[in-house]
């Protein structure tokens, strides 16, 4: 085993990791949204929403990839 303070470094490093994916996979998700939403802005459509929707999931996962960065 280790000491508590490796345990808890390794457990900080885990939360670290799954705090990039997860931000990663809201940008990932927010692009398409964000683009789609445009399209719609612009053709006949509701896309206002979508596109809203869209920006909030690009810009906090960028924000949580660049968090778990440092």
């Amino acid at each position: 085993m280790g000491t508590s303070l490796q345990r808890g470094r390794a457990a900080v490093r885990r939360w670290v990791t799954a705090e990039k994916r997860l931000g990663a996979g809201l940008a990932l998700i927010g692009l398409p949204v964000t683009c789609l939403g445009a399209a719609m802005y612009v053709l006949p459509g509701p896309g206002f929403p979508l596109l809203v929707i869209g920006l909030s999931l690009l810009i906090t996962g960028l924000a949580m990839a660049a968090a778990g960065n440092q």
